[in-house]
């Protein structure tokens, strides 16, 4: 009787599984969706002083009979590093505006060169991805974030794919990749492209020294906009904001290989949040959640050197994906999950 009842279970379990990964419009969740073309995700930065980072709290030892997880061998456990200085960044008045993402002035950039970034030389992210939220949320992939530079040059790549029973009835393998330098204002970008399932999507190309980022989807020809300076790609920008700290104001134009526009996030507020890691205090950003258009959250770590540990993402139908990271090592280092 046991047996059969496993199994009806297991059955059941399938056929949901089924059902939620079959329903018209669903997909794998990403929050690096970007704007259809013409359109533009836009908000404007509420004035806000980003302070410096407290100590990190000690992680203290999980209580008597509980066994905590062991750091894997040669794996030192992830101490915060002295707080980054603040910028002082003039914040510029909220005013609506009408933004054509086509036709921005190109701006000369400086020319990168070695930098000693609070970004560590190479790093990895684990996020759980979930569909939903609360009891209603479930799992439906990961997504891996690893990067490297050298003080002049980077490389950032993101590998997206679907996991476990949904992966048998949807098996979907998403790669970005982000390629620049870095310079005293932080990422660069040179390149981006996006791989899907294993066939070439679509790029983009950063030509700083004429003023012009090429942009070529999977299908039709590509296309060549004016490129501002402090540009970034889909995936750059994450990294970027956390590296630009105590901004007031965070508009970035943003690149995708299919499209070139404007995105901006408000600043919420410093929050400590419940993270597989424990409680860790975090600086919150997002865009605005309009109805019918796409919306972003961050989480980044504010004693960890504003590395992500939350990304939340809103598609244009309300659906909501919901990552949280379970890993995360930088420069040989890990932030331990807790039991």
């Amino acid at each position: 009787m046991t047996d059969r009842r496993l199994l009806a279970a297991l059955g059941f379990s399938l056929l949901l599984h089924a059902a939620v990964v079959s329903s018209p419009g669903w997909h794998l969740p990403s929050f690096f969706n970007e704007p259809e073309v013409g359109g533009v995700l836009e908000a404007h930065i509420t004035h806000m002083t980003h302070s410096v980072p407290e100590p990190a709290p000690v992680l203290q030892p999980s209580p008597v009979g509980k066994k905590r997880a062991e750091p894997k061998p040669g794996v030192k456990k992830l101490r915060p590093p002295p707080p980054a200085p603040v910028q002082n960044l003039s914040p510029e008045p909220a005013t609506p505006e009408t933004v054509n993402a086509e036709a921005p002035t190109p701006t000369a950039v400086a020319v990168a060169a070695p930098l000693e970034s609070s970004w560590p030389h190479q790093g990895r992210i684990r996020f759980v991805i979930m569909r939903g939220e609360g009891e209603q949320g479930m799992q439906v992939g990961q997504s891996t974030h690893t990067w490297q530079h050298d003080g002049t040059h980077y490389t950032l790549q993101a590998v997206t794919e679907t996991t476990g029973l949904v992966a048998l009835f949807r098996s979907v393998r998403i790669v970005q990749t982000s390629e620049g330098t870095l310079s005293a204002e932080g990422l660069v970008p040179q390149s981006f492209s996006v791989e899907r399932n294993g066939k070439q999507a679509e790029q983009a190309r950063f030509d700083w020294a004429d003023g012009k980022v090429m942009l070529q989807p999977r299908k039709g020809e590509g296309r060549e906009v004016p490129l501002v300076a402090g540009a970034q790609d889909i995936l750059s920008q994450i990294y970027q904001i956390g590296l630009a700290g105590a901004a007031a104001r965070i508009k970035l134009m943003i690149a995708t290989g299919k499209n070139y526009g404007r995105y901006a996030y408000e600043a919420v507020g410093d929050e400590r949040i419940a993270t597989h890691f424990g409680e860790l205090r975090t600086w919150h950003v997002k865009t605005p959640a309009l109805q019918g258009e796409q919306a972003m959250e961050l989480w980044l770590a504010s004693d960890y050197r504003n590395l992500p540990v939350r990304i939340r993402f809103i598609n244009r139908k309300g659906e909501v994906y919901d990552q949280n990271a379970v890993e995360l090592v930088a420069d040989g280092s890990a932030l331990t999950e807790r039991p």
